[in-house]
């Protein structure tokens, strides 16, 4: 069906819709005078974007500032909040408990049984008649309540955003009281660990028996150590000439010793050499003047034998004392090393537990400052919420006018009354016009008769005849 078919339909039905339109216009006259005149009164609240940390206590801006707002407007439009509400309307006089009681009879009976207790239900009436709105673009509540009365909205409004301050400012100060309560019982323990701290300090100095010890004394083992190490290499290299030059004398020829190079600090060596080549010079003499036969000459061979003797024989004790100093030194070093190691032990072992003993005092002074400020929190009167407007009496109904109420009922009732048209008019199937014909009948058009008009009587003449 199209719109001009649709305006025909009306035309044709004119009755049908004009009726409905006044059956509208009626009823919403009807309801404009029964509706009750309604006032909204509104107050805003700024509630703060920025939390506190749970764990170091620094501030810092909210993440998720949506959600929050979400859980502020939650506690707002909870039920104890109204409670509050209620009480301070009652306290103040503006509100009496008799002017619920006959309607809590009547839609709960008037028993008191669990969960319906008059005070309960008197809260849970007037949130019916509040609305919450979250911001989280400029982060405010928007708490506005619905009365007959403007002023009466306007001071249940502002009672609501009182209440809803006081409830967060309560909250507050619980969870910072729980939290101290928290840090006092972590603050006691940490206490008693710095104790045990200290304690262990103190046995690990009785049973070592030292003091603390400071960086010059590990400096100046470490120095010694150093120094002998140097002195071992020294030996050492100096037992290797030592052994090398008694083994080189060991396998030259007796003959040759006289010749053979001795070190400076081989003294017995070199004195022996010395006597020996005098002995050899003598020797030479007699055995030239005399003969080998001569006992002067045996003598002197027998010296000869005794000087390249204890030649060899010192330079083996050069070699054999020169390997005692390597192994005095050696033990010696051992004997250092294992003391420096043993003091750098005692050293760490004593930073640890004077580390461990720091450590835990710094952590319980810490927890210490964290646990007066949480305490300072629960008794200070501060909260991160700001009244930024309060309710006023409105001057304007919240209800839509009377012209507006009956307008609107007149255009309910006409298009109710055009869709009654186009019922009936589907309903009894009129055929209105040529192309509905070809439609029903699927055929094409045979005759076309007009619609029968009655002819007008001629009038008479004057002589009687018709004209």
């Amino acid at each position: 069906m199209g719109v001009l078919d649709l305006i025909n339909v009306i035309k044709l039905r004119k009755l049908i819709v004009l009726w409905t339109a006044l059956v509208g216009l009626a009823v919403g006259a009807m309801l404009a005078i029964l509706l009750p005149t309604e006032y909204v009164s509104t107050a805003k609240v700024q509630v703060d974007s920025i939390q506190r940390n749970s764990l170091t206590g620094l501030v810092e801006p909210r993440v998720r500032v949506a959600e929050y707002l979400g859980q502020q407007a939650a506690v707002a439009s909870s039920r104890s909040v109204a409670l509050q509400v209620y009480d301070q309307l009652v306290e103040e006089g503006f509100v009496a408990p008799s002017d619920f009681d006959e309607r809590w009879r009547d839609e709960t009976g008037g028993e008191l049984v669990a969960g319906n207790d008059p005070r309960l239900w008197a809260a849970d009436e007037l949130l019916e008649d509040l609305t919450v709105e979250a911001n989280d673009i400029s982060s405010t509540i928007e708490l506005s309540f619905r009365a007959e009365d403007p002023s009466q909205a306007a001071r249940v409004t502002n009672a609501f955003a009182s209440a809803y301050m006081s409830a967060v400012l309560d909250q507050k100060k619980r969870r910072f009281a729980r939290k101290a309560e928290d840090f006092s019982g972590e603050t006691q323990a940490l206490a008693r660990g710095v104790a045990d701290a200290q304690g262990d300090l103190a046995a690990f100095r009785e049973t070592s028996g030292i003091l603390p010890m400071g960086e010059n004394r590990m400096e100046s083992a470490e120095i010694e150590l150093a120094a002998l190490t140097e002195r071992l290499a020294t030996a050492r290299a100096d037992e290797a000439e030592a052994k090398s030059l008694s083994a080189q004398a060991v396998a030259t020829p007796r003959a040759e010793l006289i010749n053979f190079p001795v070190p400076h600090d081989a003294i017995a060596a070199r004195l022996a050499q010395e006597r020996l080549g005098l002995a050899v010079a003598a020797l030479n003499r007699i055995a030239e003047r005399f003969g080998p036969k001569y006992p002067d000459y045996v003598e002197a061979a027998k010296e000869k034998a005794t000087l390249e003797e204890n030649i060899l024989e010192a330079m083996r004790d050069r070699a054999d004392y020169a390997a005692s100093r390597v192994a005095a030194l050696e033990k010696e070093a051992a004997a250092l090393k294992a003391s420096v190691a043993s003091m750098q032990t005692t050293r760490e072992t004593y930073d640890l537990l004077e580390e461990k003993v720091r450590a835990s005092q710094e952590t319980y002074n810490l927890v210490t400052t964290r646990s007066l400020e949480e305490s300072l929190q629960s008794r200070v009167d501060s909260i991160d919420l700001f009244l930024l407007s309060r309710a006023t009496p409105p001057s304007d109904p919240a209800t839509p006018p009377f012209w507006l109420v009956v307008l609107i009922g007149g255009f309910a009732g006409l298009a109710l009354g055009a869709a009654v048209a186009v019922f009936v008019e589907l309903y009894e199937g009129r055929i209105r016009h040529v192309d509905a014909v070809r439609r029903s009948f699927r055929t094409g058009l045979v005759c076309e008769i007009d619609a029968w008009r009655p002819k007008r009587a001629k009038k008479a003449t004057r002589l009687g005849f018709a004209a």
